[in-house]
């Protein structure tokens, strides 16, 4: 990946990369005068360069800092100085392209304006040109974008703190709120520059260019990923990372992380997923569509030759406070899900984009100067300072207070003010100020890869500690990690970033970019998909003959062949029916969080109805209800709503407030000879299992209206996710008896001695009883929960019991349970 640092003036640029050929001085200056574009631009000049800039070579000169010059330079002597190695010679040429702080080495500010007299004591070449190119260089001419070093170091600074949090702190650093704050710079500085000089802002142009650079290596990341995940995760893991996969690849991981926070039924969204840090990666993209839309809004005053920062300052400002105000109100209410929601991070955009506006009349005011000027700036010894209390303040953020539980709210204005410091002092002129530190070639060299270290960095990581079984890595494995991400990152970096970013070829056409984008997550949802219909397709094939299969009251001694079902396959072991709420059974009015199901058609001829209510504790009950309900012509109607339990007659909270209402009016309606509901409360800390306060009540009103209760007792909660933690067992080579010592409990720990719900045996209503249904001896034989049973996981995560276990071994009991409630209401 190539830094914007220039390539010394007396060594031939590389092929393709070297700076502009000199031009005619009057014509040079012609064509410099900002006219402004026509009412209509054509589309050509819309969506890409003209001809005439893409014939000319890139601005920016070939990388002076990448890994092979920087090894392989020369050192120190009597004709190449310690500062001269560590620094290299000073940037002729800056990227005039839309920015971001990912993937680009450039960092540019349109805040230098070139002499003539500085260009002539820099380059010998133009030097040669003679007095007339003297005299119309030293004219006025427009803003031009400068390189800043000690930007491109700050990108440095922010990866390292991002690597070394999540590596060994586990906590939040700010750094990623500087990359947002940073992307914001830059892409504000672009498009104001380009609606100042009188060019098209050629937002698809802009879009095609930023995602072509983007997504060959985030793609190339995702599928070593998918590979990494299928040689060393563990398959309950397998399903949400190629979800994962696909919403990175679409820049919408954030979104989805979002669902799994609030979906029930999703699989632990707090673990560790190699592809959860695309998250932010998902903020910036979504940011750099929406965001040069706003330049449109004052692209008219741009032609009228209007200034146009006011207007933007004062847009900017009124989004980024409303971004604020709404960022501060969600992390307080739902930090979880603040913390990934783009509407609470678009303010810190708005922050950078702010300082980019701002910064030439703060440069203006300060006395600010670049480098290339040749001048020193003022107030050097306050810039100097400034830049490091930034620094300082930034490498603090996370260290002296855990700020993780306030992001994104107000304390990100803390890392956003730390960078801003660093921007706000510039060049120092001091030997000693943080932009010398930040322009040295290591810092160079980070943030020459600081795209690729991000995306490799976490996936290393996670795998590591999945693979050690450790919940944070040490200092030995913690450096290896960190030494591996960097040399992975270089290799991507060289390999896909660089000859992606660098091709002229693909920046040519519009259509080259737009397939390198389509292919690169055709290349990710192809892997994804392609996997898991390979795994569906395995699944589906018969077994092989492998004996008769396992007794489900007993634990394994010998690892049985296959334990079923797969970790892929948890996300369907939950028990839906098939068969949307229709006909007679559709209720009146919708309730949240209840989605109304019934396992025959609505225009099926039924014996009777059974409706289950309560929480997903009840529903986890349905699939052995189901055998039972086909012989016999029942409808079973699921109207449970998850984390709710049946309390009728009690006060509730503003969750559950109303669904006690909501069932009995929809059993006023169906009228229903059996209702299921779980009467107990199992605890997964101790054996405090309970009867709920109110129970009696809630079940009685159900006798009084005529309709059978079958009243079924708990199954056992855990700490832990008892998949997982049977997994990680048996994956390691070990028997399920093994995983029954590390996972499981004795029933005595787990459960009360004596069901809470007996007293519910003695109620009784017209025509109308309660049958109790204990299905510990199920669940815990031989008074042993283990989490495998014969060859068939008990548990899906934490406290559900997987549909495959209730199918093959909770059917027989229940349907028992059925047939004695029938008979008892027909003597």
């Amino acid at each position: 990946m190539a830094i914007s640092s220039p390539s010394d003036p007396r060594t031939p640029p590389p092929r393709g990369h070297g700076p502009r050929p000199l031009e005619d001085p009057e014509r040079t200056e012609a064509r410099e005068q900002p006219v402004p574009p026509p009412l209509a631009d054509a589309l050509e000049d819309w969506t890409q360069e003209s001809q005439e800039e893409l014939a000319a070579p890139r601005a920016r000169e070939r990388a002076g800092s990448d890994l092979s010059t920087w090894l392989t330079g020369p050192l120190p002597s009597q004709t190449s100085s310690l500062g001269d190695w560590l620094q290299g010679p000073i940037e002729l040429h800056a990227e005039r392209e839309a920015e971001d702080a990912w993937s680009t080495s450039g960092s540019v500010s349109g805040t230098w304006r070139l002499r003539g007299e500085d260009v002539r004591s820099r380059s010998p070449e133009l030097s040669a040109v003679g007095t007339a190119a003297t005299a119309s260089a030293a004219a006025p001419q427009r803003s031009r974008p400068a390189f800043r070093r000690e930007l491109h170091g700050l990108r440095a600074v922010a990866l390292g703190l991002v690597a070394v949090y999540h590596i060994w702190l586990g906590r939040v650093s700010g750094g990623v709120d500087v990359f947002l704050f940073l992307s914001a710079f830059f892409l504000t500085g672009t498009f104001v520059r380009r609606l100042e000089n009188g060019r098209p802002l050629g937002i698809p142009r802009y879009w095609l260019h930023t995602f072509k650079r983007l997504m060959p290596p985030a793609a190339v990341t995702i599928l070593l990923v998918l590979a990494g995940t299928a040689a060393f995760l563990p398959s309950s893991m397998w399903q949400v990372i190629m979800q994962e996969a696909v919403a990175s690849a679409l820049y919408l991981e954030n979104l989805l992380l979002v669902l799994l926070q609030v979906d029930y039924h999703a699989r632990d969204a707090s673990g560790s997923s190699p592809l959860q840090h695309f998250w932010s990666l998902s903020v910036q993209g979504q940011a750099f569509v929406v965001w040069p839309l706003l330049f449109l809004l004052v692209a008219r005053r741009a032609r009228a030759g209007k200034s146009v920062r006011r207007p933007l300052i004062a847009l900017v400002s009124l989004l980024g406070a409303a971004s604020l105000t709404w960022s501060i109100i969600s992390t307080q209410s739902q930090q979880q899900i603040a913390y990934f929601d783009t509407a609470a991070r678009m303010w810190e955009f708005a922050a950078g984009s702010l300082l980019a506006l701002a910064l030439p009349l703060l440069d203006r005011l300060t006395g600010a100067r670049r480098p290339e000027d040749g001048a020193a700036p003022r107030l050097r010894t306050l810039r100097a300072l400034t830049g490091w209390l930034g620094i300082a303040a930034l490498l603090a953020c996370g260290i002296l207070v855990d700020v993780s539980a306030l992001f994104p709210g107000w304390i990100a204005l803390w890392p956003l003010a730390a960078a801003g410091a660093v921007v706000v002092a510039g060049h120092s002129g001091t030997r000693w100020g943080v932009d010398s530190v930040l322009s040295t070639r290591p810092a160079a060299f980070i943030g020459d890869i600081s795209y690729a270290l991000y995306l490799v960095h976490w996936p290393l990581l996670v795998i590591w500690l999945h693979h050690s079984g450790q919940a944070r890595a040490g200092l030995l494995d913690g450096l290896v990690v960190l030494a591996g991400s960097v040399l992975l990152a270089w290799l991507v970096t060289r390999a896909v970033d660089s000859p992606v970013r660098r091709s002229r070829w693909l920046e040519a056409r519009p259509w080259r970019a737009l397939t390198a984008i389509a292919l690169s997550f055709a290349l990710v949802a192809g892997a994804a998909g392609g996997w898991w219909a390979v795994l569906h397709r395995t699944a589906a094939q018969p077994p092989e003959a492998a004996g008769p299969s396992l007794a489900t009251d007993e634990v394994a001694t010998i690892a049985p062949p296959d334990i079923r079902p797969y970790g892929w396959q948890l996300g369907s072991q939950w028990p839906d029916l098939p068969e949307r709420c229709g006909g007679p059974w559709e209720p009146e009015r919708s309730f949240r969080h209840v989605n109304c199901q019934q396992l025959l058609p609505a225009d099926a001829d039924v014996s009777a109805t059974v409706v289950v209510v309560g929480s997903s504790h009840s529903r986890q009950f349905i699939p052995a209800l189901i055998p039972w309900a086909e012989e016999n012509d029942l409808q079973i109607v699921n109207l449970s709503m998850d984390g709710c339990g049946y309390l009728a007659g009690t006060e509730r909270g503003p969750y559950c407030a109303g669904y006690d209402d909501y069932v009995l009016e929809y059993l006023e309606a169906v009228q229903p000879s059996t209702v299921l509901t779980t009467v107990t409360r199992a605890d997964a800390d101790s054996p405090a299992e309970t009867l709920p306060e109110g129970t009696q009540e809630a079940v009685q009103m159900l006798l009084d209206r005529g309709i059978d209760v079958l009243a079924v007792r708990d199954t056992p909660r855990w700490e832990v996710d008892q998949y997982q933690c049977a997994e990680a067992v048996i994956d390691d080579g070990g028997t399920p008896a093994e995983a029954d010592d590390a996972c499981g409990a004795d029933v005595e720990d787990k459960l009360a001695p004596e069901n809470p719900a007996a007293p519910l045996a003695a109620l009784d209503g017209p025509d109308a009883a309660v049958t109790l249904l204990d299905l510990t001896p199920q669940v815990c034989p031989a008074g042993r929960c283990s989490p495998v049973l014969g060859d068939v996981y008990v548990y899906m995560d934490d406290n559900h019991l997987t549909r495959l276990f209730v199918e093959q071994v909770l059917t027989d009991p229940v349907t028992r349970a059925l047939e004695e409630q029938v008979a008892a209401a027909s003597s």
